[in-house]
């Protein structure tokens, strides 16, 4: 089971956990394979993330390199600040890890 933020929840992504309302019950049950409806009602219930079936460190959706990008342009105007510099290296660090890439892609770290 892992937790995926709404706007990276993927068509045939299947829920672990049931989406309830505010008072508790449920409105979407487990085990619910979701589709593009489905993830635009979520939307709408101003979700922030949901719990679907797999591994906390698979893919969900993005290459490696498109995670690395990303985390670069959210760091960009802290490029002189050397420990938001350091905690973006750990953080790239950890996005190689959990991707399964051993320094394959290295060259991207470093600052």
């Amino acid at each position: 089971m892992k937790r995926v933020v709404i706007t990276e929840v993927l068509p045939d992504m299947v829920l672990a956990k049931p989406v309830t309302n505010a008072n508790g019950l449920p409105i979407i049950a487990a085990g619910t394979a979701l589709d593009n409806a489905m993830i635009d009602r979520l939307k709408r219930l101003d979700l922030t993330s949901v719990y679907v079936e797999g591994d906390a460190g698979t893919v969900t959706g993005k290459t490696l390199a498109e995670l690395e990008a990303e985390l670069e342009h959210r760091f960009r105007r802290v490029i002189r600040d050397p420990l938001q510099q350091h905690i973006l290296a750990a953080l790239q660090q950890h996005l190689q890890r959990t991707h399964g890439v051993a320094g394959a892609e290295g060259e991207a770290t470093t600052s």
